[in-house]
């Protein structure tokens, strides 16, 4: 039965949007009257999920990529319950429907259940929207439909789901202190150099004085920013547009990417995270029951233009040629040796799925340590830096009036 959306008014004249199940648009506005809502507008959901059709399609599909995780999260732990109680799946599909509050998402979830009603698979249904379900979440959902378990892999992948929007969550609390400080002190700054240090030009103009050298550096500097913030504005917003065109090709990424590897502390960080999502990643999908080659591929794609991406891609080929996934991990520098071992011990005890997970595991627990130290240094040295900056800014500021006043006196 076809989806629509629509725009209604409701008995207190509130305007609310949902979608409805119809056969046509005459239908859908009869079952709306019949719900208590004057529509206002009724459109097929299927036009609007299609990309690339207006401005406010596109920032759309951009808000939901960004926020999917949460409700993505929420529906794979309802759907895993709803199965494993013996509901079917289509009626499981309308009650997280229902219970869904993010309208992008209640829409997809309608279009899913309108495909799978009129006889797709749910991993294909799943597959038409990969803007809002990645690779990996319809192939394992794909192996649990063959293997008639798909609850029991719904229950991991909410697990899944649930640990990384933790991690996420541990890693934006971490950053969020260290960025609202810096933010703090870059408006303080700001306000000081355009609106404070302006309104002293006049009174060291009047001083018929040598200026010291820090003073006519800050009202050189104070100066710039006033008369061409603009400019700044404009050249900031132009280098992050090309930075972010320069990233688009694989290798500048890389390239990149190496060069953060290489940062002390942070480049320890940065690479343990993607090592933990890659075998978190692998650890899930082969508990699945997803072919080896296809878990590297897929992980590999999840990714995108990383390093380590590359080196699984070079991984898959090399499983898909008989070799063992401890030879083709071992064929890039990027994964420890020790990960390797485990990996090669799994393989021969045939535990492999298990290993990935404690291997997972543990790079997780070093990233949180490492989170924590590298949080407990950056605070003490972003607190400093702001110290010495308006330091400089009261130094200038005073140093000529302590000239004044040596004159004088």
């Amino acid at each position: 039965m076809p989806v629509y959306t629509y725009r209604a008014l409701n008995a207190s004249g509130k305007t609310v949007r949902g979608v409805v199940d119809a056969d046509n648009p005459q239908k859908a506005r009869h079952k709306l009257r019949s719900d208590g809502l004057h529509p206002i507008e009724v459109s097929p959901a299927a036009r609007l999920q299609a990309p690339g059709r207006s401005w406010d399609a596109f920032r759309k599909a951009v808000l939901l990529r960004r926020r999917r995780l949460r409700p993505l999260t929420i529906m794979t732990r309802q759907a895993a319950t709803l199965l494993s109680a013996g509901l079917p799946l289509v009626a499981a599909l309308a009650a997280i429907e229902e219970q869904t509050d993010d309208q992008e998402f209640q829409r997809t979830l309608a279009l899913i259940r309108d495909e799978v009603t009129s006889g797709q698979s749910l991993a294909d249904a799943l597959a038409l929207h990969p803007d809002v379900f990645p690779p990996d979440y319809f192939h394992l959902v794909r192996a649990g439909e063959l293997s008639g378990s798909l609850d029991l892999v719904l229950e991991r992948l909410a697990d899944h789901l649930e640990r990384r929007l933790a991690r996420r969550a541990r890693v934006s609390a971490a950053l969020a202190y260290p960025v609202f400080m810096t933010l703090v002190g870059g408006v303080v700054l700001f306000f000081l150099l355009s609106f404070i240090i302006p309104t002293l030009t006049g009174l060291f103009a009047n001083l018929h004085a040598a200026l010291p050298w820090p003073t006519r550096l800050l009202l050189t500097f104070s100066g710039f920013l006033q008369s061409y913030w603009w400019l700044m504005v404009i050249i900031l917003i132009g280098l992050v547009l090309l930075f972010r065109r320069y990233l688009q090709h694989g290798h500048s990424y890389r390239r990149i990417e190496s060069f953060l590897f290489r940062i002390p502390r942070i480049g320890s960080l940065i690479q343990r995270l993607l090592l933990a999502q890659a075998l978190r990643s692998l650890a899930v999908m082969s508990a699945g029951g997803v072919a080896l080659t296809t878990a590297l591929t897929v992980t590999a794609r999840g990714l995108g233009r990383s390093s380590y991406g590359q080196a699984l891609e070079q991984a898959a080929e090399m499983v898909g040629q008989g070799r063992s996934l401890a030879e083709g991990l071992g064929a890039s520098h990027l994964f420890p040796p020790l990960a390797r071992r485990m990996v090669a011990v799994g393989e021969a005890s045939g535990t492999l799925t298990q290993m990935l997970q404690r291997v997972a595991q543990a790079y997780e627990e070093e990233t949180d340590h490492v989170l924590s130290a590298l949080t407990s240094l950056v605070e003490p040295i972003i607190i400093l830096v702001m110290g010495l900056i308006i330091g400089f800014v009261v130094i200038s500021v005073l140093l000529p009036i302590f000239n004044l006043s040596g004159l004088v006196g």
